[in-house]
């Protein structure tokens, strides 16, 4: 059997390369360190920060007094604040509790809260249609019937063999 020779000239360029890697990696020569100091050695001493010019007492210091800003009115939409408070309705659905925000009697987000697990916050687009926070409608899964338990089969057709040729099951 006859090995190729490009695979064995590489494996042995391979296997030289990382001997030679591995050698250098333990023969780096160690950087000197210090000797650690004395039994009674002071140590390093602070020295004091330099002496700087002082500055002038005549300088006048910054005013942290708050500003005063004008009065906003509540209903200034222009603050980002709507006009009026928004109506609230709370009611059970079932282990559900549904609040329904409206403003202007148009309904604009839906709260649910289930007895157990997490709220859940609906959006309402100019449509009228439910959206979640990232402006994306309700995923609706795709649901196929498979397999259905508990209901029999249709009864089968009697069928009338008296006048057809009889099948040989014998090949």
């Amino acid at each position: 059997m006859k090995i190729p020779a490009v695979p064995v000239v590489v494996a042995t360029l391979l296997s030289a390369a990382v001997f030679a890697a591995a050698l250098h990696a333990q023969t780096a020569a160690p950087s000197p360190a210090l000797p650690p100091p004395g039994m009674n050695d002071p140590g390093v001493q602070a020295t004091p920060p330099p002496a700087t010019s002082a500055a002038p007492a005549t300088a006048s210091k910054p005013d942290l007094r708050p500003l005063t800003l004008p009065a906003m009115k509540s209903g200034d939409s222009r603050m980002g604040r709507p006009a009026d408070e928004p109506e609230v309705q709370i009611r059970q659905q079932g282990d559900n509790t549904v609040q329904e925000y409206s403003r202007n009697g148009r309904v604009y987000m839906v709260v649910v809260t289930p007895k157990h697990g997490l709220q859940q916050t609906y959006m309402v687009d100019p449509q009228g249609r439910l959206v979640d926070e990232h402006g994306q409608r309700r995923a609706t899964p795709a649901l196929y019937k498979v397999l259905e338990w508990g209901k029999s089969p249709p009864p089968a057709e009697p069928a009338d063999n008296a006048g057809a040729p009889a099948s040989s099951s014998s090949r």
